[in-house]
């Protein structure tokens, strides 16, 4: 492998801009996740707003008690702020072609002040107020820290046109700045923090309407950085298709060989990280470069294909690996040959087909999954050799699993070539019956890239052709997949029904009439219902990071967030948890995934979820954050004679129990039904049981464990601040922690109850949580059948398009 040249002089890339002037721009998705970010953030800032809270005063007085001697040091820091700004506006003007720089900067700075004095407003700060703090570098504090988000919507839309030191320079300013402000006590660290929001997404949004160039090296950038590691390269151009993350560049070696150059540019980085984790949210193969440095990826290639190389695996060789002078990262493997994509049927003879999945074999040998199997990484050399390449996203001591995904793609990408019938063949000759049939179950859409799945598509033959083919073969049964329920009348007259009760329940607890409720209804602020109903798709987010921990398997981001939705609808149109485990063991089947284990990543997630409600209650209870008062009287109502809301449920959920064990006992053809469901229900468990012990394996992962009880977290948190939201519009407020105590203390309880989604026992219990919160009686009733409607009633209108979308993608 080729290294730098001890010693080796040459000018040094000096960079002040990270692309050329006339780079192409583009829109990305990430910028609409950091404006998305910016708008949740202020929302949630909203409730404590305008401040200081305990903790402000705290932190405040942390900086303040810090040596006399940082006085100077935070005015100067300060006012760097506007240096800063003045600097990355004036810069461009300087510059050729650069102009246009200026302009998206000067926008970038109204919208930002326009956003901090609305946002300030609405959480009661004068417009004067806010736009005296921009000038201003001591107390009184104001909400929110105007200068501060004005410099960050500038630094924010400049990054992507800035070289990485240029970057770095803008983060710390901002860094110092925001800690100046709280010195000096010209915001307080809530008024901080919204203005980093506030800039945020003021600077996405630019990037959102105007675009932004990606900061990928131009060819002759690449050309010196092919010098600087020792490699002569001719013929350099840039190669039709990249991955995401990362730019892709062809050559020519001075003996004739075909290059390829992978580079992670310095400045190209932050859109890598932004990139690539966008694209594995949604891209089967891609995964997110969180927390690896560019060296970090090109080292980690080009060991896993040394590794395979060494151990007689034919592989596309490393002709240099390292850090150019500029700090670019660059991988350039040699990639003589082509692809069994551009390859014809007659081109692929037997002998071939059998020798790439040898190649395969022998990888999974070493306890190594490739990871990004497809037509493009295959290879078939000048002299009839098969070899791998792209190992960027291998795996060394993989999982099962990941090495069955392999040879799925491997036999859906050899079938898109010779056809089905070849394909099977091959890999039966390779393989053998008893190992082609463990990859059944992974053949699956969900598993292959999207590329591949759109290629299919367009064939003659399905993935349900292929595995056909594949049980004829080995002669065995297609794995069979759990049947969805469907909506029936029956289940739409259960939800009427059980809808009724809810109301009756809910009048018997808080003792107002039709009229009353009615008119509390109807006086609710439109706008904090609809940022409400906004919000409440958004609580599903993280609850798809929590399923992602609980699975063994990879899962797409995506997929996972559709399963959420789904589940939403199926939750009510089929009340019962058999409607829901069906669908989520259909999904984890379409991924491979058996049955037994299926079920244990939802028993996984649902036990994760408990344990974190659990937590809450204790923390906020012990600590003090909040209480409920359940032995008070209503507010606006008598003190006599009324029971209390907990003792109602209670009493109400005693009854349910013992109905349903009567009716059961007592008619002989539910008893009959029980005594014959006991035994299979037995078996059922020590089956579950086996399946779960592998599916455990993900707690002793700690990526895996922060994503399950981090995604728990967030979505308590999410539905905690929907609740106060529903509570804003009917004029009364609540703490953050009073607000998760409800929240947590009655899902816990309808969660308990034999009653399907909890309808009625969830509206009741919310009901008499927030009476015990001090809330009246009235407004506690419209809050919780509000609450309850935007978080369950209607989410099934976009929980029936998520469940299209999954039958459309081949997720169910």
């Amino acid at each position: 492998m080729a290294r730098l040249r001890p010693g080796a002089a040459r000018r040094a890339d000096v960079r002040v801009f990270s692309s050329a002037s006339d780079a192409p721009r583009a829109r990305r998705p990430t910028d609409a996740i950091l404006l998305l970010v910016s708008v949740l953030g202020i929302a949630v800032l909203s409730f404590p707003a305008p401040g200081p809270t305990a903790l402000d005063r705290a932190i405040a007085n942390l900086v303040g008690d810090l040596p006399g001697l940082f006085g100077w040091f935070w005015e100067i820091s300060y006012d760097l702020l506007l240096g800063w700004t003045l600097v990355l506006l004036v810069l461009p003007l300087f510059a050729r072609g650069r102009k246009r720089i200026f302009v998206d900067a000067l926008i970038a700075g109204v919208l930002a002040l326009a956003y901090a004095l609305v946002a300030g407003r609405i959480s009661g700060t004068d417009w004067s107020d806010s736009l005296g703090s921009l000038s201003a570098s001591e107390a009184p504090a104001v909400y929110l820290a105007v200068r501060l988000a004005l410099t960050t919507a500038v630094v924010v839309m400049a990054s992507p046109y800035m070289s990485r030191p240029l970057r770095f320079i803008g983060r710390w300013v901002i860094t110092l700045g925001a800690i100046s402000g709280i010195a000096l006590g010209v915001a307080y660290p809530i008024g901080t923090v919204a203005g980093l929001l506030v800039g945020m997404g003021a600077g996405a949004l630019v990037h959102l309407l105007l675009g932004s160039p990606a900061g990928r090296l131009s060819l002759d950038q690449i050309a010196r950085a092919l010098d600087d590691l020792n490699v002569e390269a001719t013929d350099i151009r840039q190669a039709p298709l990249e991955p995401s993350g990362v730019a892709l560049a062809l050559a020519s070696a001075s003996d004739g060989r075909s290059l390829t150059v992978k580079v992670y540019g310095r400045d190209a980085w932050d859109g890598q990280v932004l990139a690539s984790t966008w694209s594995a949210l949604w891209t089967k193969g891609e995964r997110p470069s969180l927390g690896k440095g560019r060296l970090e990826l090109v080292e980690h290639e080009a060991f896993v294909t040394l590794l395979a190389e060494r151990s007689g695996v034919p592989v596309l060789p490393v002709v240099a690996a390292g850090l150019a002078t500029g700090r670019d990262a660059l991988l350039v493997t040699e990639t003589t040959g082509r692809p069994i994509a551009a390859l014809s049927p007659d081109d692929l003879d037997e002998a071939t087909l059998v020798a790439a999945w040898r190649s395969l074999i022998q990888l999974h040998d070493l306890g190594v999954a490739h990871g990004r199997i497809d037509g493009e990484s295959v290879v078939v050399r000048p002299d009839g050799t098969v070899a791998l390449g792209d190992f960027g996203d291998a795996k060394v001591s993989a999982p099962p699993w990941a090495m069955m995904a392999d040879r799925a793609r491997l036999l859906v990408s050899t079938a898109l070539v010779v056809g089905p019938d070849r394909a099977v063949d091959a890999a039966l000759a390779a393989l053998g019956s008893q190992a082609l049939t463990d990859v059944l179950p992974f053949l699956q859409p969900a598993v292959v890239d999207r590329d591949t799945r759109r290629t299919v598509k367009e064939q003659e033959w399905g993935l349900d052709d292929l595995m056909t083919r594949a049980t004829e073969a080995t002669g065995t049964e297609p794995p069979e997949l759990s049947e969805l329920r469907r909506v029936t009348f029956r289940s739409i007259l259960v939800v009427v029904l059980i809808a009724f009760v809810a109301y009756i329940m809910i009048s018997a607890i808080a003792g107002i009439g039709w009229e009353n409720l009615v008119d509390e209804l109807t006086s609710a602020d439109a706008g904090w219902l609809v940022v409400a109903l906004v919000l409440s798709p958004l609580s599903q987010i993280p609850q798809a990071f929590s399923t992602i921990g609980a699975a063994a398997v990879d899962l797409l981001y995506v997929p996972s967030l559709m399963l959420q939705y789904g589940i939403q609808f199926i939750s009510l149109a089929v009340p019962s948890s058999a409607g829901r485990i069906a669908l989520e063991v259909r999904f984890f089947q379409r991924l491979g995934v058996d049955a037994g284990g299926a079920i244990s990543i939802g028993l996984i997630d649902s036990l994760s979820t408990f344990v974190l409600q659990l937590v809450f209650i204790l923390v906020i209870s012990l600590s003090g954050l909040a209480s409920l008062d359940f032995s008070s009287s209503r507010s606006g109502s008598s003190s006599s004679g009324g029971s209390s809301g907990p003792m109602t449920l209670i009493v109400i959920a005693v009854v349910l129990v013992l109905l349903g064990a009567i009716v059961a006992l007592a008619v002989p053809r539910y008893r009959a039904a029980l005594r014959a469901a006991i035994p299979k229900y037995r078996d059922a468990l020590r089956a579950q049981l086996a399946s779960g012990a592998s599916a455990l394996r993900v707690l002793r992962s700690p990526s895996k464990l922060l994503m399950l009880f981090g995604g728990n977290f967030f979505a308590q948190i999410m539905l905690a601040i929907i609740l106060g939201i529903c509570l804003r519009a009917y004029g009364y407020s609540a703490s953050l922690a009073g607000l998760i105590l409800v929240n947590t203390l009655v899902s816990l309880f309808a969660g308990f109850m034999p009653v399907p989604g909890g309808m009625g026992v969830a509206e009741a219990g919310y009901t008499a949580a927030l009476v015990a919160l001090g809330i009246p009686e009235t407004a506690a009733v419209s809050t919780a059948i509000t609450f309850r409607l935007v978080t369950y009633y209607l989410p099934p209108i976009w929980g029936a398009f998520a469940m299209r979308w999954m039958r459309h993608h081949e997720y169910l």
